[in-house]
């Protein structure tokens, strides 16, 4: 199995320690999807509770990869947290409406955009 670590990092957001900052590079779908929501959700298990995922370098997410973003989602929203969506491109977007998603996420136009609803 050809498994890409580069598809996720994860960065903390300078004056909230319960925040995360996901960037996705790449192609999120059936290769990684589980790999990378696994990786998401250990961060719950360290009392993070806040994740923004920046989609500005996500080239293309299929079902499987929204599928597994939708569980982080809804774990999140289990422990109280917040998960917000920002710069996804129109391929991104497209699907993420087609399924219906748009109705679940929180979706920003800008990273800056979403980092300035944290509370």
């Amino acid at each position: 199995m050809n498994e890409n670590p580069e598809i996720l990092t994860i960065e903390q957001i300078e004056n909230y320690p319960a925040a995360r900052l996901l960037r996705f590079v790449g192609d999120l779908d059936s290769t990684n999807a589980e790999a990378t929501s696994n990786r998401i959700l250990a961060l719950l298990n360290d009392n993070v509770k806040t994740l923004v995922a920046d989609f500005a370098k996500l080239r293309y997410i299929n079902s499987t990869g929204l599928g597994a973003l939708l569980f982080v989602n809804k774990k999140v929203k289990e422990i109280g947290g917040v998960f917000k969506v920002a710069n996804g491109n129109e391929n991104v977007l497209e699907i993420i409406e087609i399924i219906g998603a748009d109705q679940l996420l929180e979706i920003y136009a800008s990273l800056e955009d979403a980092l300035r609803t944290l509370n």
